[in-house]
């Protein structure tokens, strides 16, 4: 009873913070990660601790239904586009995607390298900080091109397609880093090939369903159900190919991102397919993508703020800094105006829930151990990563809205 009760104060907190977002004209996400803010702000402030708001944080429902969030909103992202927008931009997906990742890679490691004091751990934290700061959220990026009405435009679809390619990337080296804490030294050549070879099974198959399976799927499915048995086929394609993507060391949220993608209008025909995305878009801006947004918000510690202000503001300013000029301008050398190639870059500042987990997986493993705990900076390395993830995804929306205007989405 506990667990709905957290769920039931979050999403409710969650809505109504989202609905003053959108009549301030701003994204319902910024209301969103603001009503988790607040609630965590709560949970320290306030001078009596409620039974029912000090599980919140750790709270598993709450959980669960964000990580439904993540699934839902990458799901109807592939639902709102097809293999052939990602096609038409796949040069200068892989070319901001490459700059917006090795540049604010290269940035992290630097700052850890710089200030991080000496230590057995040094390097590891480095690398840490480093990814972190080199990923980008798809659901993030995908819910606030959706509400300006851009997803379907150039600087939509790269955005979208240079966000997967950063969270292959950012993952393939978060297994390096995860090899580096386990075993003291960077893996072989060979357990790199490893690496990028599930990465290439994975879209083998993902690819060979699409173009030899799907199409003569929807065909045979009946077409007097009113699309409840698409929608079952597909949340379970969704499904699977999220296990297959955590069975060979990916995140699950490739999966429905790749199902979705080859859902389509002309396989499926055109009142499937609208009654298909009208229910996952329902459910998604309603409950799942409200909890997931809170739930990012939740996760604010303050520690760092009193503790290292100068390194939490440092490591904010380069995660901005370098996606903006990383994935900026390659952007603008593509061939797209300032405007566009600054709102590529800014769209895929936004951390979200990946940063969280990859700063979650480095605290467990002992990276951010303080030793005799007389360094400030290790000890508040996990609580700067989650400051960062939440700040910068609260800001992307806000930014995109000033620089491109405001098109009225979802409720």
């Amino acid at each position: 009873m506990t667990g709905v009760l957290e769920v039931l104060v979050v999403l409710l907190v969650a809505r109504i913070f989202g609905r003053i977002a959108i009549a301030c004209h701003q994204s319902s996400s910024i209301g969103e990660i603001l009503a988790g803010v607040v609630l965590a702000l709560a949970l320290v402030s306030l001078p009596v601790e409620l039974p029912w708001l000090a599980g919140l944080r750790g709270s598993e429902a709450v959980e669960l239904i964000g990580e439904a969030g993540i699934f839902l909103l990458l799901l109807l992202t592939g639902i709102e586009m097809e293999p052939k927008e990602i096609a038409e931009h796949s040069r200068e997906a892989v070319m901001v995607a490459c700059g917006g990742l090795l540049l604010p890679l290269a940035l992290g490691c630097l700052l850890g390298w710089m200030v991080l004091p000496p230590s057995d751990l040094k390097q590891g934290q480095a690398l840490i900080l480093g990814i972190g700061l080199s990923i980008s959220a798809i659901p993030v990026a995908a819910k606030v091109f959706m509400e300006l009405g851009l997803l379907h435009q150039a600087v939509g679809e790269i955005v979208i397609a240079a966000a997967v390619i950063d969270d292959i990337l950012g993952l393939v080296l978060l297994a390096v880093a995860s090899h580096l804490i386990i075993h003291g030294d960077l893996p072989d050549i060979t357990a790199l090939l490893l690496l990028l070879a599930s990465v290439g099974v994975f879209f083998a198959v993902a690819i060979g369903l699409g173009r030899f399976v799907y199409a003569p799927l929807w065909r045979r499915l009946p077409a007097n159900q009113g699309g409840a048995m698409s929608l079952t086929v597909l949340l379970l394609l969704a499904l699977a190919l999220g296990f297959l993507a955590e069975l060979l060391g990916l995140h699950f949220v490739l999966g429905p991102f790749v199902a979705g993608l080859f859902f389509e209008r002309q396989q499926v025909g055109v009142e499937v397919y609208e009654r298909v995305k009208s229910v996952v878009g329902t459910v998604t801006s309603a409950v799942a993508g409200p909890v997931f947004f809170a739930w990012i918000g939740l996760q604010l510690d303050l520690d760092a703020f009193a503790t290292v202000p100068g390194f939490l503001a440092a490591l904010i300013a380069l995660a901005f800094l370098g996606k903006l000029i990383g994935a900026g301008l390659p952007a603008y050398w593509c061939g797209l105006g300032p405007r566009h190639a600054l709102a590529i870059g800014i769209g895929l500042s936004g951390r979200g829930a990946v940063e969280l987990v990859i700063a979650s997986i480095a605290q467990k493993s002992g990276l951010f151990a303080a030793g005799d705990g007389a360094d400030p900076i290790v000890g508040s390395l996990f609580s700067a990563l989650v400051i960062t993830a939440v700040a910068t995804t609260l800001v992307v929306p806000i930014a995109l809205r000033c620089l491109l205007g405001w098109r009225r989405g979802p409720p």
